[in-house]
C-alpha cells in the first residue's frame, strides 16, 4: 500500500525483524526501534484512512503531514536496507577478510543506532504537529461537496446519442432470447465496462425505448458507498411514489417484502445503474424473487466480478471510428456532426486514436478544443493530452474515473499508480509488471501463496475493475492502459510524489509535491529527448526505467544508492558499452536490459547478491557471464534466442521461471534442471538433443512438482511439417511418473518421443491445461477421447511415430475450445465438431481421396489449413489429382510452401490456404 503509506507496508515488518533476528543490537537500540515501530504503526492506520478521501477533499494541512510521513518512511527503510545488506554478507574464509567484515558490521551497527535515534526525533516532531493541528478532525473538508458529474448522462437528448443504435439492438435481442435464469425470476443482463465508456447513456437510451411496454418500470442510480436501504427505497420511489413516502420507517427486510408485493404478477423493466459491489446486489435481488418471468433487469457496473455474479454479461464496446468522429464533430461543430472549418483529418485522427473510442474522452477533448481555432488543435493536443487547463469538463472526466480509483484497496492503488512508469500506448507484459511490483515490495509475502500468484490476483483485480484492458495472444499476456486512465495516474502520482516521468528535456509529467524539492522515488525516461538532470536527487530513486533513450542522456549508475528496479529497454548505446558501476547497486532486485546492446560486467553474480529477476530478452546481449550462475536468490532468468549462458544453473535453486535458448550448450544443464524444484515455468530451446541427454532431461522433469509450463523447443524444427519428421524424434521412454502441479497450463515436448500418453493427462488432474504438444509411439482412440474432455484445451499437437495408426472422427461434444490442431493421424470432423477451430495442420495420403479433406462447414472460424501431402507409393498423376482436389475444395489457389524428395518415389508437399 505504498501509495497510501509510503514504505510503511515493508518498513514495519523489517523493524520487527531487527528485534527478533540476531543482529547483535544493544538493548537501548532495540527499545528505540520498538518505540519507533509502535509509533509508525499508528501513523500507518491514519494514512490508510487519508488514502480513502479524494485529494480535492483533503485539507491542505493533512496533505502536508501525510507527505512528510511518507517521505520519512522511505528514508527509514533506505537506512534499514543499507544496514541489513552490510551485516548479512557472505562469510569469508580468509582471516583478514573476516576481520574486515567484523569491523564493517561493527560500523554498520553504530550507524544504524545513530540513524534510529535521529528518526525517533523526526517522528516525535511529526506527531507533535499532528496533535497541534488536530489533523484527525480535518481529514475531509466538508465544504467541497459537489454534484455527481454522471448525472447529466440521464438527460441526454436523442441527437446527443451517438453509436447507441447497434448495442441497443444487441441488448434487445439478448433480452428477447430464452430466459437463462430459473422460472419466476426476471431476465438479467449486466453491462460491464470501465468508467466513461457510456454504460449509463446506453442503459438510459434502452430504457427510454422499451420500458413503456412494461407494466412497471424504473431507472435507479446506485453509485459508491450507497446503503442498501437507500437503493431499495429508490426502487420503490420509481414504482410507487405513494408507498415510498412511508419508507423511512421500514428496514431492509420490510422494504424487500414491500417491493415483492408491488411487483407480484407484473411485467417490469428496471435498470440498476452503476452497481459497485456483490454484497449490495445480493440483497437487492431478493426483491425480485418470484417475479413475472417476462420481466427484465439491466445492471451497469465497472466491476466484472459484480457482472459475473449477477449474470448475463454484456461487454460494452468502444465506439467505432465513424461514430467517434461523428461524436467529436457534434461536440466541436454542432448538431450536424460535420466539420465546418476543414480541420485536417490528420489532427482529428490523432485525437480520436488517443480517445480510443471512449465517449467520455472524446467529449472531454472536444469540449477543450471547441473554444480553440483549428490551427491550434495540434498544439493543444501535443502539449496537454487530456488537459491541465482549468476546464470543468476535464475535471469532471477525471472525477468520474477517480470513483473507480478510490474504490480500490490501498495496495491496488499502489499497483495501479506504478503503471505511470510505462509509456503511453505501451503494451505492458503481465509477468514483467507483476515481478516489478514484487521487486518494489508492493506484494507482501503470505503463507500458502507465492508472491507471483498473489501479484497475479492483484493484476486480475485491476482487470475486473475495468482499469486496465487485458490483451492476450498465443505468445504473451498483458494489458493496455487507456490514455484517460493514464492521465489520472499521472495526476495522482504528482500529488504524492510516486512516479516522475521525463519525456523531454523540459517536460516532467510528474514531479515532487511542494516541500520535497527534487527528491523522487521512481523515475522514467521516455524517448531520446529525455535528459539527465543533475538537480534530481537520484539517491532516493527505487525504480528507474529508460525506454528508447541514448546513453548520452542517461544518468551514471553511480548516482543511484537504493535502486531496486532497473529497466533499460529499446535503447541505443555506444558499441561495446559496459554497464559500469552496476555492481554497486547492491539493493537491486530486478534488472531488465531488453532489446539493448550492452555488455554485462563479469562479476555481476558476485556483486548483485539480492538480484531476483534478470531479463535480457531481445538477443542483443550475446552471452551471460559465468558468474550469473552464482545468483542464488534469482527467481526469474529470461534470455531468448541470440543470448548464450556460459555458467551452470545448479546453484539457482530459487528459480521459478527459466527462459533460455541453446540450453544444450549450458554445462550440465539436463542434470542440473532437476535441482530447480521451485520451477513453475521451463521454456527452453535446444540446438541439438542427443538420446543420452534426453533421457537425463526426462529424469530431471520428475523432480519439478510445481511446474505449470513446460515448453521444450527444438531449433531444428523450422516449419509445421518438421513436426511430422520421424528422423528428428528422440526417444525418452515414459513420463508416467511425472507429477506436475494441478495448475499445469502448457506442456510441449517438441520432437521428443514418449512411449504413450501419460495417464495424468486428464480433466481431473490438469483442468487448466490449455496447450499440449506430444509425440507418442502409437496414438490410441481413447487418448483423443480423454483429451477432448480437457475443459481448457486451446492448442493441441498430437502426433504418432507409427505410420499405421488410428483413424479418429471428432464429435460435437468434445474439444469445445480448440483453436489449433496439428496431427498426422487420419481424421474426420463430424457434424458441429471443433466449433472454435481456426488453424488445422494435418497429414493426408495422396492415394486416399476419402481422407484428403477432413473438415466441413462445422468449422465456421477455420481460416488456415495446412496439408502435409504424403506422396509415398503414389504416382505423379495421383499427386496432381490430389492437389487439384484440395484447391477445388478450398475454392482458392493454394500455395505449395515446400516440397521434398527422398530416395525412391516418396514426395512430400505442405499445402496452405487462408480462407479469411
Amino acid at each position: 500500500m505504498e501509495f497510501a503509506t509510503g514504505a510503511m507496508g515493508t518498513l514495519i515488518p523489517k523493524l520487527g525483524k531487527l528485534l527478533v533476528d540476531e543482529y547483535n543490537l544493544k538493548d537501548t537500540v532495540k527499545k528505540g526501534i520498538g518505540d519507533l515501530k509502535a509509533e509508525l504503526e499508528s501513523m500507518q492506520v491514519f494514512l490508510v484512512k487519508v488514502s480513502s478521501v479524494p485529494l480535492d477533499q483533503l485539507d491542505p494541512q493533512v496533505k502536508i503531514w501525510a507527505n512528510e510521513v511518507r517521505e520519512l518512511s522511505y528514508a527509514i527503510e533506505d537506512s534499514l536496507d543499507s544496514f541489513m545488506t552490510r551485516v548479512t554478507k557472505a562469510k569469508f574464509k580468509n582471516w583478514l577478510k573476516k576481520a574486515r567484515n567484523k569491523f564493517t558490521k561493527f560500523k554498520a551497527r553504530h550507524e544504524i543506532a545513530n540513524d534510529m535515534e535521529e528518526f525517533e526525533n523526526q517522528v516525535r516532531k511529526i506527531k507533535e504537529r499532528y496533535d497541534r493541528y488536530k489533523i484527525n478532525d480535518v481529514v475531509a473538508n466538508s465544504a467541497t461537496t459537489s454534484v455527481d458529474p454522471r448525472l447529466s448522462a440521464l438527460y441526454n437528448k436523442v441527437f446527443d446519442l451517438v453509436g447507441t443504435e447497434e448495442p441497443i439492438d444487441e441488448l434487445i435481442k439478448i433480452l428477447s432470447e430464452g430466459a437463462e435464469t430459473p422460472q419466476k425470476n426476471p431476465k438479467i443482463v449486466s453491462v460491464v465496462g470501465f468508467g466513461g465508456l457510456g454504460k449509463t447513456t446506453l442503459a438510459k437510451a434502452l430504457y427510454d425505448r422499451v420500458s413503456k411496454t412494461y407494466k412497471c418500470q424504473g431507472f435507479v442510480p446506485v453509485g459508491q458507498n450507497q446503503s442498501v436501504k437507500k437503493v431499495l427505497s429508490d426502487i420503490l420511489f420509481e414504482l410507487d411514489k405513494e408507498l415510498y413516502k412511508a419508507t423511512e420507517r421500514l428496514d431492509e427486510r420490510k422494504l424487500i417484502n414491500q417491493l415483492q408485493e408491488v411487483l407480484a404478477g407484473k411485467r417490469y423493466f428496471i435498470v440498476i445503474d452503476d452497481l459497485w459491489d456483490i454484497q449490495t446486489w445480493e440483497l437487492i435481488k431478493c426483491a425480485f424473487v418470484g417475479s413475472h418471468p417476462e420481466s427484465k433487469i439491466i445492471i451497469t457496473t465497472r466491476d466484472r466480478d459484480v457482472a459475473t455474479n449477477a449474470g448475463g454479461i454484456y461487454h460494452m464496446k468502444p465506439l467505432s471510428y465513424d461514430n467517434s468522429k461523428m461524436l467529436f464533430h457534434t461536440r466541436t461543430c454542432g448538431v450536424e456532426g460535420v466539420s465546418q472549418d476543414n480541420q485536417p483529418d490528420e489532427v482529428t485522427n490523432k485525437i480520436l486514436k488517443k480517445c480510443g473510442g471512449v465517449p467520455l474522452a472524446i467529449i472531454s477533448i472536444a469540449s477543450l478544443l471547441v473554444s480553440k481555432v483549428s490551427a491550434d488543435w495540434s498544439k493543444v493536443y501535443d502539449a496537454i493530452g487530456f488537459g491541465d487547463e482549468d476546464s470543468q469538463v476535464i475535471q469532471n472526466t477525471r472525477k468520474i474515473l477517480s470513483f473507480s480509483y478510490y474504490d480500490l484497496r490501498p495496495y491496488l492503488k499502489t499497483c495501479l499508480l506504478y503503471l505511470g512508469m510505462y509509456r503511453e500506448d505501451k503494451f505492458i507484459e503481465k509477468k514483467t509488471l507483476i515481478w516489478r511490483w514484487v521487486s518494489e515490495g508492493f506484494v507482501p509475502g503470505k503463507q500458502g501463496i507465492g508472491s507471483y500468484e498473489l501479484g497475479e490476483n492483484y493484476y486480475n483485480d485491476l482487470v475486473n475493475k475495468s482499469l486496465i484492458r487485458e490483451v492476450n495472444s498465443r505468445s504473451t499476456k498483458g494489458c493496455h492502459v487507456h490514455d484517460m486512465v493514464l492521465d489520472l495516474i499521472h495526476k495522482m502520482s504528482m500529488e504524492v510524489n510516486f512516479v516522475t516521468v521525463q519525456d523531454t528535456e523540459e517536460n516532467q509529467i510528474s514531479s515532487s509535491p511542494s516541500g520535497q524539492g527534487n527528491r523522487v522515488h521512481r523515475l522514467a525516461f521516455h524517448g531520446a529527448k529525455a535528459n539527465y538532470d543533475a538537480s534530481i536527487k537520484m539517491g532516493h530513486v527505487r525504480s528507474f526505467n529508460a525506454i528508447t533513450c541514448s546513453n548520452v542522456g542517461m544518468p551514471p549508475l553511480s548516482v543511484f544508492k537504493v535502486l531496486r528496479v532497473l529497466v533499460i529497454e529499446d535503447c541505443v548505446f555506444s558499441e561495446g558499452l559496459v554497464l559500469k558501476h552496476l555492481g554497486k547497486l547492491v539493493q537491486l532486485r530486478y534488472l531488465g536490459i531488453v532489446n539493448t546492446s550492452v555488455k554485462l560486467p563479469e562479476d555481476i553474480g558476485v556483486r548483485l547478491k539480492f538480484l531476483e529477476i534478470l531479463d535480457v530478452r531481445g538477443g542483443l546481449i550475446s552471452e551471460l557471464p559465468p558468474s550469473v550462475g552464482e545468483l542464488q536468490n534469482l527467481r526469474c532468468l529470461w534470455a531468448d534466442q541470440g543470448t548464450r549462458m556460459k555458467g551452470e544453473i545448479g546453484k539457482l535453486t530459487c528459480l521459478e521461471e527459466l527462459l533460455l535458448d541453446s540450453a544444450d550448450k549450458v554445462p550440465n544443464f539436463f542434470r542440473d534442471v532437476g535441482k530447480l524444484t521451485k520451477l513453475r515455468v521451463l521454456n527452453i530451446g535446444l540446438d541439438r538433443l542427443e538420446h543420452t541427454a534426453a533421457k537425463v532431461l526426462a529424469v530431471s522433469l520428475l523432480n519439478l512438482h510445481k511446474i505449470q509450463v513446460v515448453i521444450i523447443n527444438r531449433n531444428e524444427v523450422k516449419v509445421y511439417w518438421d513436426l511430422f519428421n520421424v528422423e528428428l524424434l528422440v526417444r525418452v521412454g515414459s513420463l508416467e511418473e511425472l507429477r506436475p502441479s494441478s495448475r499445469l497450463r502448457s506442456f510441449g515436448l517438441q520432437s521428443i518421443l514418449i512411449t504413450k500418453m501419460p495417464s495424468w493427462i486428464n480433466a481431473l488432474s490438469v483442468p487448466l491445461l490449455s496447450q499440449l504438444m506430444l509425440h507418442v509411439e502409437v496414438v490410441e482412440s481413447q487418448d483423443l477421447q480423454i483429451l477432448g474432455r480437457l475443459p481448457s484445451l486451446i492448442i493441441l499437437c498430437f502426433c504418432s511415430a507409427e505410420k499405421k495408426c488410428v483413424s479418429y472422427t471428432f464429435g460435437s461434444d468434445e474439444f469445445q475450445k480448440l483453436r489449433l490442431l496439428v496431427t498426422n493421424i487420419d481424421i474426420t470432423l463430424g457434424e458441429r465438431a471443433l466449433p472454435m477451430l481456426g488453424t488445422l495442420v494435418y497429414s493426408a495420403s495422396a492415394g486416399r481421396k476419402d481422407s484428403l479433406v477432413p473438415w466441413n462447414k462445422s468449422c465456421p472460424l477455420l481460416d488456415d489449413v495446412y496439408c502435409n501431402l504424403d506422396c509415398a507409393n503414389s504416382g505423379r498423376t495421383e499427386v496432381k489429382a490430389a492437389k487439384a482436389a484440395l484447391r477445388v475444395t478450398l475454392r482458392i489457389s493454394s500455395s505449395i510452401y515446400a516440397c521434398r524428395t527422398t530416395t525412391g518415389s516418396q514426395l512430400g508437399a505442405l499445402m496452405h490456404s487462408s480462407r479469411s
